[in-house]
């Protein structure tokens, strides 16, 4: 078996990354885009947090969220499988949407926590479908926990998109 020599650089590497990520999570606070409420609406609190735009960010999101949680999300990352993240999808996720997506693209492996997926080709479907499965006392949570894209240039114009789909119930 070879020996990688910069095993140790690469564990440096990854942990001023995950230092970097933490201090920009602590940076972000609230405000435009970021656990920004929108509206309630029948008891069920809709939160744009489309600043969010890793897996880390939403999760810290998730994790502020009291009741359940109805969460619309823009991609399903592979450290969702880890123990933590599933723990958390537990405790807190009722239900997912997935959008921008087809469900033919989309592997449900390391979802299993979340009994309740599905999968829109557009974030206002999404918008719907979610308020739809919220019951009074849970929150809909935009926290896409992926760069913009699907046709946004970026969180604002996504986050102004949810904010629009929110108002249109």
């Amino acid at each position: 078996m070879e020996q990688n020599d910069n095993a140790p650089l690469l564990r440096l590497a990854g942990g001023q990354l995950v230092e970097a990520r933490r201090a920009a999570l602590s940076a972000q606070g609230t405000g435009p885009h970021r656990l920004e409420h929108v509206a309630t609406l029948n008891e069920v609190a809709f939160i744009n947090d489309s600043k969010a735009t890793f897996l880390d960010a939403a999760l810290e999101s998730l994790a502020q969220m009291s009741g359940n949680v109805v969460w619309v999300v823009g991609d399903i990352s592979s450290e969702m499988d880890e123990g933590y993240v599933q723990d958390l999808l537990k405790e807190k996720v009722s239900a997912m949407v997935l959008f921008g997506r087809t469900a033919d693209g989309v592997a449900r492996d390391g979802m299993s926590p979340v009994e309740h997926l599905y999968v829109t080709d557009e974030l206002r479907t999404a918008v719907f479908l979610a308020n739809e499965l919220a019951r009074p006392g849970d929150t809909v949570l935009f926290s896409p926990a992926c760069p913009s894209g699907n046709g946004f240039a970026n969180y604002e114009e996504r986050g102004a998109e949810f904010k629009r789909a929110v108002r249109d119930l």
